[in-house]
């Protein structure tokens, strides 16, 4: 009930969000770092996403999860049909593991919205994001994933969203970071030092 109550107030904040201009700062629980794939060619294919994560959490409450999603067309707030965001499975270990999210496109929702999240405050690390679909039965293709093994020095491919939208939180950055990636130079670091409502 936590989670649903903070998820609910993150919700009644989309009239704040700004579609066509710089998104307002928002306080909400929880940060997100996205990217938005148009897959309507692969529509009732089975997809999977792979991603390494991992997580310094400040609380027993913060965690870190990815998330894939069945999104419309149009971009707005919360236009999906379908989302594992792994909320039933949140990563608190500090060592890297890779974590696997499946699902099957839809074509009334054809495009794949994926990305990360870090929910309360803490450090939290995501690398090496892979992405494959089923083209035939047993016979997995690999789609690219701008900038998903985080080493074009910088954060191009990514921006900052919540509920599928460009949404800036209030003490929550992304940045690159060179300590201890899980493959190559680099990885996402998000950084939450967010206002929290009061226990």
């Amino acid at each position: 009930m936590k989670h649903f109550s903070l998820l609910l107030f993150l919700f009644t904040t989309a009239s704040l969000f700004g579609q066509d201009s710089e998104p307002n700062l928002i306080p909400a629980p929880f940060s997100v770092w996205s990217q938005r794939m148009d897959m309507s060619r692969f529509a009732g294919k089975k997809y999977r996403l792979t991603v390494a994560i991992r997580a310094e959490p400040i609380g027993p409450d913060a965690f870190a999860v990815a998330f894939i999603r069945n999104e419309s067309a149009e971009r707005k707030v919360r236009n999906w049909t379908w989302m594992d965001n792994m909320f039933d499975r949140p990563v608190r270990d500090s060592s890297w593991e890779k974590y696997t999210l499946e699902g099957i496109f839809d074509k009334k929702a054809p495009f794949l919205g994926f990305g990360c999240l870090g929910f309360n405050n803490g450090n939290f690390y995501f690398d090496d994001f892979q992405l494959s679909v089923e083209v035939s039965k047993g016979t997995w293709n690999v789609i690219p994933v701008e900038n998903g093994q985080f080493e074009m020095e910088s954060l191009d491919g990514w921006d900052q969203t919540s509920q599928g939208v460009p949404a800036r939180v209030l003490g929550a950055k992304a940045t690159l970071s060179t300590e201890k990636p899980y493959e190559g130079k680099a990885c996402l670091l998000i950084e939450n030092n967010l206002l929290l409502e009061k226990k």
